[in-house]
């Protein structure tokens, strides 16, 4: 893999505001990527490669007139392909949708045009965002750059997948029970899921959840992710969700460290459910947050036990969408179990909704109090590393099942989580730390992310799948 093609944005930025690199080089690079790699990964479904080196043209011609508008200016990005881009299908990775093409950019789109990056193509994605592993896509399975035979993670696998092989320099990916964050352990990137109402979800077509549902960025490393919520954040009138927040540079004090702050590692759930070795390189993990300074604290969430039962009456307006599919029968689908899922979900009880209403408050306000007592929980992303294709087809397994148990609990709180890789298994596949802040601290859960990163790993990791193609070339 070249050097080019191995930079994080805050490394390529400043070589393409001196004029050192041009635009158009790096979108040639990332598309010769693509044309090498992504037969195998499956990571995209639109790329238009002259549209791309006509904006890196113009990007060029502006930063040549002395008009660089930032740290993104001239950066190929990708974006999920549930996300709207004006021109462009919008196919929720679903053959219903392959002739979808709106109108209209999302309201993350725009800002990444104001912000100067480039919209490389629209990323693979789970049928519907509706899973955790993005086995079924009318577009082709996508696969996990780490080693090809698993799977990446979802919904936004071809998010994480095209991030981490490099195919892109970040992409723009939605969470609605893990599906930014998911991916990002599963490929060995960083994935983040703002304060709820950050970022606006204005043009996510369509919205899985009002109430739980997130737009945000995987990236190469931590300081690309604070970057890419520099330009993502910030109230939109366009999404009755967005919550007005003060304007921050997420980068400003990311370097401050974590000596002093208090760290809660929860007692039950997380670590008991997931396996051994995850466990032991997210406890060592933690432990570095601790050598670095930070002050460890155990906290309870008794109440997470009943998470199956809150999940399960969260609101959502995918089910009356798909409703016209879902009467067609299973073949509108290419992921076989959803018509199921969706036709169970038509006969939820308005008792059952308001219970679920209730055990959400009561997880909400664990959560809360522990909160009080510390600044970030620390936890594993995931119970295990990415399984196998062949074991998430095997229905025997569940592996679907448990996908999402520890990344769920904070879409329905809204809080700011992020997952940054932690190691690698004896297999080597990656782990990822999951940290969560409290609501609108978003700035503080970016820099215990980036202090542990910068002490251990020192960030992004080159997948095998880009190391053979360095070999190779």
């Amino acid at each position: 893999m070249s050097d080019l093609a191995r930079k994080t944005i805050h490394d390529l930025a400043p070589l393409i505001e001196r004029r050192e690199v041009s635009p158009v080089e790096v979108t040639r690079e990332v598309l010769a990527r693509i044309d090498a790699l992504d037969r195998r990964l499956h990571a995209f479904i639109t790329v238009r490669p002259d549209e791309a080196l006509a904006a890196a043209r113009q990007a060029e011609l502006e930063i040549g007139r002395g008009e660089y508008r930032g740290p993104l200016h001239g950066v190929p990005i990708g974006i999920k392909d549930n996300i709207a881009v004006a021109g462009w299908p919008a196919t929720n990775g679903s053959a219903a949708m392959r002739d979808f093409v709106p109108d209209y950019d999302a309201t993350a789109v725009t800002r990444l045009r104001e912000a100067g990056a480039l919209i490389l193509g629209k990323n693979n994605q789970h049928e519907w965002a509706l899973s955790g592993t993005s086995l079924w896509s009318a577009f082709g399975r996508i696969h996990n750059p780490w080693d090809e035979a698993r799977v990446p993670g979802g919904s936004s696998g071809g998010s994480a997948a095209a991030v981490s092989a490099s195919l892109a320099y970040a992409s723009v990916g939605s969470d609605n029970r893990g599906s930014v964050r998911i991916p990002a352990s599963y490929c060995g990137v960083v994935g983040l899921k703002a304060t709820y109402g950050l970022v606006s979800r204005f043009g996510q077509l369509p919205a899985t959840s009002a109430t739980t549902d997130h737009l945000g960025p995987l990236a190469k490393d931590v300081t690309d992710a604070a970057l890419l919520l520099n330009v993502l954040a910030g109230h939109d009138p366009a999404d009755p969700t967005s919550i007005r927040s003060e304007p921050k540079d997420y980068t400003d004090g990311i370097r401050h460290g974590v000596r002093g702050l208090r760290v809660g590692v929860p007692r039950n759930f997380f670590f008991e459910q997931a396996a051994e070795d995850v466990q032991i390189l997210v406890r060592q993990a933690i432990e570095q947050l601790e050598v670095l300074g930070a002050e460890l604290r155990p906290v309870d969430l008794p109440s997470l036990r009943h998470l199956s039962f809150a999940s399960g009456g969260v609101p959502t307006e995918m089910g009356n969408f798909l409703l016209p599919l879902v009467k067609q029968g299973r073949s509108a689908f290419t992921d076989p179990m959803l018509w199921e899922r969706l036709v169970i979900g038509q006969f939820s009880r308005a008792a059952d909704a308001i219970q679920a209403a209730r055990i959400r408050n009561l997880i909400g306000w664990e959560f809360k109090a522990a909160m009080e007592q510390v600044d970030l929980l620390a936890m594993p992303t995931m119970m295990t590393c990415a399984p196998t294709i062949e074991d998430a087809l095997d229905p025997a397994k569940r592996v679907s099942d448990g996908v999402i148990v520890l990344t769920a609990p904070f879409n329905l709180n809204g809080m700011p989580t992020i997952s940054v890789p932690c190691g690698f298994t004896g297999e080597g596949l990656p782990v990822g730390l999951s940290l969560a802040g409290r609501h609108w601290e978003d700035h503080l859960v970016l820099r215990a992310a980036y202090a542990y990163e910068q002490a251990t790993s020192g960030g992004y990791a080159v997948p095998p799948i880009a190391q053979e193609q360095a070999v190779g070339s």
